[in-house]
């Protein structure tokens, strides 16, 4: 019987399944569950490579490549890129027509997976992307959310950018509109893609968080984002809810010890890159799988400051009776996305040099391990 088939047949037990005693000795069934797991582990395997391939064949038909250079994930804060004049489009694919493609929910997030010319360079665009609030909060929903970025491993890419809109805590420095590099992140909320049983094929059990910023990435942004408006940030995944973050999700003392030794460090509290970080994080070097799933690739993650989250104040016992404890985070959508048309000013011609920049001096291999 093929793994399909048995997986089909398991899908039937869970399925019909109206006795409660059964089920729950099934819930309670290690070695049903443990198959279950391994089955699951194969499915999302087999889609990948269904998802690659279809991908892969659009592309050659489009350009007689099978392979791209390059990936970009656009967040609030890139929306407007396929619209700039320095992109040749070359072929537009609504996600419904892409095997397996979990899509994206929130306003402001496109439906399409772009096939373009930027600056020399063959390049995917993902319009928008499903979040963590999109799903159930299972692992098996959150490797779905996050495939494409496996999708962009089989499909050849050298480089992978990543952008996201997020609030960013007041230090007196970044303003609406700037950029931040995200070079670490923290997962407030726990659950994450890579739990459960690892498929050795996509990446090491234990990965690091070693180079969550590709430094060749960042010198080259340096060049076209003024050093006034470019900061570095940590990330934090605040909530597996569409919230945004209020002063109980900002944990002052998290980064104490960190910006004491630099203030300008930057922290942006959002829903999204953190889940991408873990998943280009997850890689074999040297990579293993016949379809280079496992590929350890250069890329770089940019967050568009688009409000600015005031300083944590205490409340008090006073202001309740006044009504007066203080809105720890007076935005709304309307404000992040006016905050990210701000962003796109640096941010799209700031990708598009990059991708310029690839082209005249392409980014050098990763060494293997």
């Amino acid at each position: 019987m093929s793994a399909r088939a048995e997986s089909a047949g398991l899908r039937r037990r869970i399925k019909h399944r109206a006795n409660p005693v059964l089920a729950a000795r099934q819930n309670m069934d290690v070695r049903f569950q443990t198959r279950v797991a391994e089955l699951e582990r194969k499915e999302y395997y087999q889609h990948l490579v269904e998802t690659r391939d279809f991908l892969r064949e659009r592309v050659h038909e489009k350009t007689g490549r099978e392979e791209v250079d390059g990936w970009i994930v656009c967040g609030s804060g890139l929306a407007s890129l396929p619209n700039s004049q320095d992109i040749e489009i070359i072929d537009r694919i609504p996600v419904d027509e892409i095997p397996h493609w979990f899509s994206p929910q929130a306003p402001g997030h496109g439906k399409e997976v772009i096939i373009a010319n930027i600056k020399g360079q063959l390049v995917m665009i993902q319009t928008g992307r499903a979040h963590i609030y999109d799903t159930d909060n299972s692992p098996q929903q959150l490797k779905m959310i996050t495939a494409p970025l496996m999708v962009a491993k089989g499909l050849g890419v050298n480089w992978v950018i990543t952008t996201n809109a997020a609030g960013v805590l007041d230090n007196g420095k970044v303003k609406k509109g700037d950029v931040v590099v995200d070079v670490d992140y923290v997962n407030q909320h726990g659950v994450n893609p890579l739990m459960g049983p690892n498929n050795d094929n996509l990446g090491t059990r234990f990965p690091g968080k070693r180079n969550v910023a590709d430094p060749n990435i960042f010198s080259r942004l340096e060049r076209f984002v003024p050093s006034d408006k470019l900061h570095l940030g940590i990330y934090t995944l605040a909530s597996n809810a569409p919230m945004y973050e209020g002063s109980g999700d900002i944990v002052a003392g998290m980064y104490k010890e960190l910006t004491a030794q630099n203030p300008e460090l930057a922290e942006a509290f959002g829903m999204s890159f953190a889940m991408d970080a873990m998943v280009m994080q997850h890689f074999n070097n040297p990579p293993i799988d016949k379809n280079g799933f496992d590929r350890p690739v250069r890329w770089i993650g940019l967050t568009a400051a688009t409000n600015i989250v005031p300083k944590v104040q205490a409340p008090t016992k006073e202001m309740l009776r006044q009504a007066a404890i203080p809105d720890a985070n007076p935005t709304n959508h309307k404000e992040v996305l006016e905050g990210g048309v701000v962003a796109e000013e640096l941010l799209i011609p700031g990708v598009i040099k990059l991708c310029e920049s690839f082209s005249a001096e392409p980014l050098p291999p990763i060494p293997v391990n």
